[in-house]
């Protein structure tokens, strides 16, 4: 298994996206993004489960103010991506929950420069060696994500790496880290 490091690229290795709901417009056919094709730099939030606790409470609510998109806009960030190996359904659904009520965040989400995407497979993430929690019953092939963020340069190389080393930490993942890697 690779292991992601600071001077490594993502693998190309599709992650799914469905758009949020717009009034009575609803995409229910999942599409293909692979990392790579992005505009970069690109963040990438990696969580172990939608809805969960830490995640829904503390890791990506940090992400999904107005200020902290108003920083990775100024850096330079092209797209924010919150990944977990939940199917394209329910990440959908945890975006809309979670932008619920803040109508900035909303309108960035509805534009695409925030997505809550799926490696339901794990393919991705096991590539990255970013699967924590092995054999979780409630996940499907018993694997979730190992909470981290990843910034990618506007060069397509990972720039930063910060994995959680311990359980329901957000640290090393959390905005904080994210913004200050990202003015170095």
């Amino acid at each position: 298994m690779a292991e992601v490091s600071v001077g490594s690229t993502i693998p190309d290795i599709p992650v799914y996206y469905l758009p949020p709901t717009v009034g009575d417009v609803c995409v229910y056919a999942p599409s293909k993004i692979n990392i790579n094709e992005l505009e970069h730099p690109t963040v990438v939030v990696v969580v172990p489960g939608a809805f969960t606790p830490t995640c829904s409470e503390k890791h990506v609510p940090g992400f999904l103010t107005t200020s902290a998109i108003g920083h990775l806009k100024d850096a330079g960030v092209k797209n924010l991506l919150i990944l977990s190996t939940d199917s394209p359904f329910i990440t959908r659904a945890w975006g809309e929950n979670l932008s619920s009520g803040k109508k900035e965040i909303l309108k960035e989400l509805q534009d695409g420069y925030i997505k809550f995407v799926s490696d339901a497979s794990a393919e991705l993430l096991t590539k990255l060696g970013l699967v924590g929690e092995p054999n979780d019953l409630f996940a499907k092939y018993g694997l979730r994500g190992l909470r981290s963020a990843l910034i990618i340069d506007s060069s397509g190389k990972v720039k930063y790496v910060g994995v959680e080393k311990v359980k329901g930490a957000v640290s090393d993942s959390g905005i904080e880290a994210v913004l200050d890697a990202l003015k170095k």
